[in-house]
């Protein structure tokens, strides 16, 4: 459960009210519209000027809470020099994830081929298919991903795709930014619209795809 009560961030986000007991959510806007903000107050990453955020019952900036999500933010970065298999087995450790959850991250992001590779020589595409298979790896509960589909190709998205229903088919929760609206709710169920900082819209992914 994620619950958002009064949210606000100076200059960035006003009031913002939010409740997801289950399922994925699509934040939409356009740049600056506070996407990024509300992903980082819910990773604990930022602190709010006021209001009550809590995932699972935790306050963002707890252990309980860091244990249970994944954020990825949207330039993630990796040292050029490592190993694609490299920074994998270090997220593995990190996470106490088992051998064969990160064997299914690899698999998931189709990354089987480049385990020896350098990061360097990866595209953003492929950076991102790391970045999101080391982040995921072992099916944290909720999901928070910042424009997490910018540098996917359309397979990568698939991938993409083809495991958040994988994470909630288990009961597992996904918050994610976008702002081309057509990609993104490929993945979710819900979304919420944001401009300046407020919600002007919410709905059913169904309702958001219909014809104006």
């Amino acid at each position: 459960m994620v619950e958002v009560v009064n949210l606000h961030k100076k200059n960035r986000l006003a009031e913002i009210n939010l409740s997801l007991p289950s399922g994925s959510l699509a934040l939409l806007g356009p740049n600056g519209a506070g996407k990024s903000t509300l992903l980082g107050l819910l990773a604990g990453r930022l602190r709010p000027d006021g209001g009550v955020v809590r995932l699972f019952g935790h306050d963002p900036r707890s252990l309980g809470a860091a244990r249970a999500r994944a954020y990825i933010p949207q330039h993630l970065t990796f040292p050029a020099t490592l190993r694609v298999g490299e920074i994998l087995e270090a997220a593995r450790q990190l996470k106490g994830a088992s051998l064969e959850d990160k064997c299914e991250a690899t698999e998931r992001m189709g990354l089987q081929a480049f385990l020896k590779r350098p990061v360097a020589q990866l595209s953003g595409g492929w950076r991102q298919r790391l970045a999101l298979a080391a982040g995921l790896m072992g099916y944290p509960p909720l999901w928070l991903l910042d424009e997490p589909a910018a540098a996917l190709d359309s397979e990568g998205l698939g991938h993409l795709q083809d495991w958040v229903a994988a994470h909630l088919a288990m009961g597992g929760l996904v918050i994610l930014s976008a702002h081309r609206q057509e990609e993104i709710l490929r993945l979710a169920e819900q979304f919420v619209r944001l401009e300046h900082g407020r919600v002007v819209e919410q709905g059913s992914v169904n309702y958001a795809q219909e014809p104006s």
